[in-house]
């Protein structure tokens, strides 16, 4: 077969709202909202710049069934510039963009193909010659709980052959179950490659017999949405072997600053520490830095840590370096925890619980599978690990506070 180049891409939440930047100056923040447009003219540019064959675009373009004019204007403005070079743009859609919502009738450039609700395939043609084949299917509603892979076939004899399909594949938590499959059922299909969308984290889920990725989301929107985000660009030599590069497209960086004030005696060492890896966070990064800061630890500058507005206070601190979404503070005293858990108290059995949770991700299952009704009825993700230990900690700083306290 001959060498082919081409971007994969997803969940551009064009623009969505960018959470947690209050105390953002107007002209910031302005930037801020602006952000996932400028990840997708990023996205474009080096699709361009790469001389990439074609583009492809796994769901979730917009971030609502009915879309935002804006977002409409700005996503057919960077179509057109891969028109006006000939390169072609295949989408699919997703539960945040079905075909059922206002918008989707706004007219494109001819350059993009748009899959339907059925599954359809489209060839990629090259100086008359056909390279590749492409094969997708759109959501027509929200809410698909049908696997929609499994009506995904290749063709025999294509050169290349790419599936698009917006799916929560091997059951992924912190998403919506949307479209589900297993990686088993996706490297049987006799696919080259798989560009999924629905995850915002990247990922690569098989390498052989079939290629599936998720690229993740173009630009982090919140806290739970760290570090860089982009998408893949996928070079295929001429055996029909893939090579991934990601690329890294956001124009701001959300980052989680991590302190312990386990050995430190004053507030100044605190601050001093705080503001040194803000420093280096923001020196790392060509962009805006937006920072969550998490205090832990337990040590003499917790009793500091409890007077009222201290995290605010830290906030505004941390806010001369980068954009500080918020300090949380989930501190202990200065104890001697080993003494105290082989106590007959109940604080020490309470901290052997917090210990065990911490340790046993079984137990951290069960935890968040009890939480997972009431997500379901907010119509929201059930919780992740990380987000459950971090829970975890904070609940066993504040709960030994309240116990000690009576």
């Amino acid at each position: 077969m001959e060498s082919l180049r081409f971007i994969h891409a997803a969940d551009l939440h064009l623009d969505s709202p960018f959470r947690g930047i209050g105390s953002a100056s107007a002209a910031l923040k302005q930037r801020l909202q602006s952000a996932t447009l400028g990840a997708l003219r990023r996205v474009v540019d080096h699709t361009i710049e790469s001389k990439a064959d074609f583009l492809v675009i796994a769901g979730d373009i917009y971030d609502s069934k009915d879309r935002n004019l804006r977002a409409l204007v700005s996503f057919r403005h960077e179509m057109q510039r891969l028109a006006e070079r000939n390169i072609p743009v295949f989408i699919v859609h997703g539960n945040h963009d079905p075909l059922n919502g206002w918008g989707s009738g706004f007219q494109l450039p001819p350059n993009v193909v748009t899959f339907g609700g059925q599954a359809d395939t489209e060839p990629f043609i090259r100086h008359g010659r056909e390279i590749a084949q492409i094969t997708g299917i759109s959501y027509t509603r929200e809410r698909v709980t049908d696997n929609l892979a499994s009506s995904l076939k290749p063709a025999d004899g294509a050169p290349y052959s790419i599936a698009v399909l917006h799916a929560n594949v091997g059951h992924q938590s912190g998403h919506a179950d949307y479209a589900p499959a297993t990686v088993a059922e996706l490297t049987a299909s006799g696919f080259d490659y798989w560009a999924l969308g629905h995850v915002h984290t990247r990922s690569v889920l098989s390498e052989e017999p079939a290629m599936i990725v998720y690229p993740g989301n173009t630009q982090g929107r919140n806290p739970r949405e760290a570090g860089p985000r982009g998408c893949y660009q996928i070079d295929v030599d001429t055996h029909g072997r893939a090579h991934l590069e990601f690329l890294e497209t956001n124009i701001a960086r959300w980052m989680h600053l991590e302190l312990s004030i386990t050995n430190m005696n004053t507030m100044d060492q605190l601050v001093d520490s705080m503001l040194e890896k803000a420093r280096e966070a923001q020196m790392s990064f060509d962009g805006v830095t937006v920072a969550r800061c998490t205090i832990r630890g337990n040590g003499a500058v917790h009793r500091d840590l409890q007077r009222d507005q201290m995290n605010q206070e830290l906030a505004e601190v941390l806010g001369s370096v980068l954009v500080a979404e918020s300090v949380r503070i989930g501190t202990g005293p200065e104890l001697d925890f080993q003494s105290l858990a082989h106590t007959e108290t109940m604080v020490s059995d309470f901290l052997r619980l917090t210990e065990r949770a911490l340790e046993d991700p079984e137990m951290r299952q069960r935890l968040a599978d009890s939480l997972a009704p009431l997500f379901r009825r907010r119509d929201m993700p059930c919780v992740d690990d990380a987000r459950m230990r971090d829970w975890i900690e904070r609940a066993s700083a504040l709960g030994l506070d309240l116990l000690l306290d009576s």
